[in-house]
Parts: structure tokens; sequence; C-alpha cells
């Protein structure tokens, strides 16, 4: 019996693995989902900075047009003031032209605070950059590792699950299927040392006679609450879930 009880501890070390090995096949695409997605994401940050930078860019544009416009008019009104005639028509021109160095005027201090939002957006086009190009870095050196390491998972797997099976053969069949059961439907844990003299499954408190039991190892006994099998830790082995 304590042979058929050192196996079980041993396929339990293997489903162990096993078990890593599932969380790191849900764990290891989230991660390049990540690393692709923070790739994405910088580069959406960096074309939104762009285009914000190409915007003010275009409104310096239009606003330098329209003071060159203005002045060209200014000139265009000052030539014709020679030629006024009447006092009234003198008047009306020069106020024409007030009136276009005052637009001059205000749009030249609207010129200044876009050329001061342009170099914000400036800095911030080169802050995305920079965040681009570590995203970038972060793919190409992580991107073909992780993919590897997807890749050979379930390999892996496959390998742990034939070593068990190996073992599995060498049980009683009704042992073997119990073990599994437990496997599906106790948390990938079946077979548990006794820890401190409780279960290290549930931490259920273990009787007297119970532990006596456990230390000949003349018999496969189970925890009175979960129902796991309770295994009197081996002085030459551990498992993942041994006692401290």
């Amino acid at each position: 019996m304590e042979e058929q009880l050192r196996t079980l501890v041993q396929m339990q070390k293997l489903d162990d693995r096993i078990g890593a090995l599932r969380v790191l096949q849900k764990e290891l695409p989230q991660q390049l989902n990540e690393i692709i997605g923070h790739v994405d994401q910088a580069t959406a940050n960096l074309l939104a900075c762009e285009t914000e930078r190409a915007e003010l860019a275009k409104k310096q544009r239009s606003l330098e047009s329209d003071i060159k416009q203005h002045q060209e008019q200014i000139k265009k009104y000052s030539n014709q003031l020679s030629e006024i005639k009447t006092n009234k028509e003198y008047k009306a021109l020069n106020s024409e032209i007030a009136f276009l160095k005052e637009k001059i005027s205000e749009q030249e201090s609207h010129q200044l605070e876009l050329m001061d939002a342009e170099n914000q957006a400036a800095a911030r086009v080169n802050e995305a950059k920079q965040e681009l190009d570590k995203a970038e870095k972060a793919k190409s050196e992580q991107e073909g590792e992780l993919r590897r390491q997807i890749d050979s998972l379930e390999g892996q797997i496959e390998d742990l699950r034939a070593q068990r099976n190996t073992m599995a053969r060498t049980l009683p069949l009704q042992i073997v299927k119990l073990y599994g059961n437990m496997i599906k439907n106790k948390g990938n844990l079946a077979v548990v040392f006794c820890r401190k003299g409780a279960c290290g499954g549930c931490g259920f408190v273990i009787r007297p006679q119970v532990r006596i039991e456990l230390q000949l190892r003349k018999k496969i006994n189970y925890c009175e609450s979960c129902g796991r099998i309770l295994v009197e830790p081996f002085e030459d082995s551990s498992s993942p879930n041994a006692a401290d």
C-alpha cells in the first residue's frame, strides 16, 4: 500500500505541474495581447497627437492668410486716401483702416496662442513617439518568446499526462477513477499531505486514530470533510501541497 500511496503523491505532483501550465495557457496569451495592445494604443495616441498638431498648424496658416489679406487691404485703402475728395469719405476710409488694424492685432494675439499650443502639441507628439518606441521595443523583445512558450505548453502538458498515465496503470482501476474524479471536481487537488494535524486541502482537523493510520500507511485514508486522499509526508519526498 505504501507504494500505491507514493504513486498517488507522484501523480499529484504531475497534476500540480499540469495545473500550473494550464494557468500559463491563460496568462501568456493575455500578456501577449497586452503587449500588442500597448503598441496599438501608443500608435493611436501618436496619431491623435499628430492630428492635433496638424490642426493647429492649419489654423495658423489660415490666420496668417487672413492677416496678409487685411494688411494688403490696409495698403490699398492707404493709397486711396490721397484720392479722397470729401472729409466724410476720408473719415470713413480711415475708420475702416483702423478697424482692420485692430482686427490684425487680435489675430496676431490669437496667432501667438496658436503657436504656443502647437509647441505644446509638438512636445506631446515627441512623448507619444517615445511611448510607441518603448511599446514596440517591448513587443520585439517579448513577443517571440511568449509565442514560443505558448506553442510549447500543450506539448509539455501532454508529456506530463503521459507520465501520470503510466503511473496510473500500476494502480487499481477503482483508485484511478476516484483520483481522476477528485482532480476534476476538487480544484486539481486529489492527494494532500497531513499538515500539522489537519487536511492540507481543506484544513479539517484529523482525528487521532486517522493520524495513526496515516503513519502506518496500511490503507488509503480520505479526509472526512473534503474527501481528498490523505497521506502522511514521506521523509524522502515532497509535494507542492506538502506541509511547511
